[in-house]
């Protein structure tokens, strides 16, 4: 009976040394879900830009989500505001379409603020 008692007490101080492990790993694995969330936001907001030709198509614009673990995520796309695409002029002074502009997709957490992804590209359009 002894021998059994001391076999339980030693998986029970084994079981309670690999406990800050086992937190360690849960704190990861979440943290992990929401930085592929927030990516997976990004890359599909560059997509969404990518396919728009023009560059008054490219306002900026913000909205938020919430990842699968409930965390609130803001995203803001940023890049040419409404009514600031330049306008076609004649050669040989610039701009000449199709032009690049620049665009860049942030996804921060909500209630910390802090960046969880973030990108930046330069499209090719035509006038608008």
């Amino acid at each position: 009976m002894i021998e059994i008692v001391i076999s339980m007490f030693l998986l029970a101080l084994l079981a309670v040394a690999f406990l800050p492990l086992l937190v360690q790993g849960v704190k990861q694995s979440s943290a992990n879900s929401t930085l592929a969330a927030a990516t997976q936001l990004v890359n599909n907001e560059m997509e969404l830009a990518r396919s728009r030709l023009t560059c008054s198509s490219l306002t900026p614009t913000s909205y938020s989500v919430a990842d699968p673990r409930g965390v609130t995520l803001n995203v803001v796309r940023t890049g040419m505001a409404a009514g600031s695409c330049p306008t076609q002029t004649v050669p040989p002074a610039s701009p000449t379409y199709p032009i690049t502009v620049p665009m860049t997709v942030t996804v921060t957490r909500a209630d910390t603020g802090a960046v969880v992804s973030s990108a930046r590209t330069i499209i090719s359009v035509a006038l608008s």
